[in-house]
């Protein structure tokens, strides 16, 4: 395939979203994550965002939950009393991605305190 025929499949450029990204330590095994998971997939409406799911290292010391959305803000306020119920989250990282027009225009971080 040529490059030319390459630029004629006109593949969709999928729209750029805000994102949520919880990076967090050590954990007590896979259940607790999937616990978070769980609530979290409950807890957030349609309309604000979506868990997009997470990743953890395999030796248990550290993981991220991802999730996106249409506001930043108003999706970590929604996950915030969710992540608040879980200990090992205390101190975790959170990296807030604000988006306009599919480029990125603000970027917040900040740690975690659980309530």
């Amino acid at each position: 395939m040529t490059i030319e025929e390459f630029d004629k499949l006109n593949f969709e450029k999928p729209n750029l979203q805000d994102s949520v990204i919880i990076s967090f330590g050590k954990f007590n095994g896979l259940d607790e994550i999937h616990k978070v998971d769980m609530k979290l997939f409950e807890t957030i409406p349609e309309d604000i965002g979506y868990l997009d799911g997470h990743e953890v290292n395999m030796d248990d010391t550290d993981g991220r939950f991802f999730a996106y959305g249409s506001n930043a803000e108003v999706l970590f306020k929604t996950m915030q009393p969710i992540l608040n119920e879980f200990e090992f989250l205390n101190d975790a990282d959170v990296y807030l991605e604000f988006t306009k027009n599919d480029k990125v225009v603000s970027e917040l971080e900040f740690k975690l305190k659980i309530k």
